[in-house]
């Protein structure tokens, strides 16, 4: 990537995305490697359609929710990902809960 967003908000969005294409592209690997990951523990993105430049949008989801699909977070992901002004945690499966930082709300 040859140019970067000028402004400091959208290079940290970049960031977190650039982060959850990593994760998933490490959980891909785990799993052709036979490796096992911890479904009741984990959490899922599920990415909704964006305007261009717009920042993302999205539902987080424990990975045991009945909605399926996603891209797999680790818990420091998913973390991140509620810091997000434009990600709701699914209120079904509780995907916020255990998950807030100490002084945030």
């Amino acid at each position: 990537m040859s140019e970067f967003p000028p402004d400091l908000e959208r290079l940290q969005t970049l960031a977190v995305y650039l982060r959850l294409q990593l994760g998933a592209v490490q959980s891909r690997i785990a799993e052709l490697e036979g490796g096992q990951t911890d479904e009741a523990d984990g959490w899922t993105l599920q990415l909704l359609p964006s305007p261009a430049g717009a920042s993302p949008r999205g539902y987080l989801h424990r990975a045991t929710c009945f909605i399926r699909g996603g891209r797999p977070l680790s818990r420091e992901e998913a973390q991140n990902v509620l810091t997000m002004p434009d990600v709701t945690a699914c209120t079904a499966c509780h995907a916020e809960s255990g998950l807030r930082r100490p002084g945030r709300t």
